[in-house]
């Protein structure tokens, strides 16, 4: 086990090829070293009632074609199947969590709202970016994932041999939103939002498949999705 800047790693002897990573940040130790943002000045670790989480006090524009770019990822953390949990509180209406993420044009992102997905159509799901605008692949009819700006547990799981996703949130017990699909399989792990500002702590990334490579071309694979 090594801990750095609060952050602790525990790893396989093996070096390389696939290895287990247990990723755990609270931010009590007041550093960011473990992860990289595009725009670090957008970020600051901030103190409420003793807890320290951090904040992202900043938006920036979406890409074109349109995506999410502001998400901060913890460093060397390419995973393929993973379990990952956050408490997040949103500023205005949504946070997201990017994985499988490849590169800012091939990723997944599941989008956490206080609207359901029939009333907005890029809200409340799971989106895949794939060089190309941003397409819902679940999630129309879930409920909103972030109905209050209270602090909410959101978790992540990732199959991805099987291709399966589940996402949940505390508003209720079971995922509300899952899906299979295979069109990445392995990449790092974000946390942000799509547009807007809000609040993140107690990060856990737990994966027996950290270490793969990206595929650096994927190709498109249909989705199949029960919410």
């Amino acid at each position: 086990m090594a801990v750095v800047s609060g952050v602790a790693f525990r790893r396989t002897p093996a070096q390389i090829g696939i290895r287990a990573i247990n990723f755990v940040d609270g931010f009590e130790h007041g550093q960011l070293d473990a992860w990289q943002m595009p725009h670090p000045e957008d970020w600051e670790i901030l103190s409420e009632n003793g807890n320290h989480y951090l904040h992202m006090k900043r938006s920036r524009d979406p890409g074109v074609p349109r995506r999410p770019l502001q998400f901060a990822l913890p460093k060397a953390a390419n995973v393929g199947s993973f379990d990952f949990r956050v408490r997040t509180r949103r500023a205005g209406k949504s946070m997201i969590v990017v994985f499988n993420y490849v590169d800012t044009l091939h990723f997944y992102y599941a989008h956490f709202s206080a609207d359901t997905g029939s009333t907005q159509p890029v809200h409340n799901g799971i989106f895949l970016v794939n060089n190309a605008p941003r397409v819902r692949i679940v999630g129309l009819d879930a409920p909103p994932a972030l109905p209050d700006d209270s602090w909410h547990q959101i978790r992540v799981s990732r199959d991805a041999e099987s291709g399966q996703i589940e996402v949940w949130s505390d508003v209720q017990s079971q995922p509300i939103f899952t899906v299979v699909d295979r069109t990445f399989t392995c990449g790092q792990i974000g946390i942000g939002s799509f547009d807007e500002t809000g609040d993140f702590d107690d990060v856990e990334l737990h994966s027996d498949e950290a270490g793969c490579a990206p595929d650096k071309t994927p190709s498109p694979t249909p989705a199949a999705g029960s919410q």
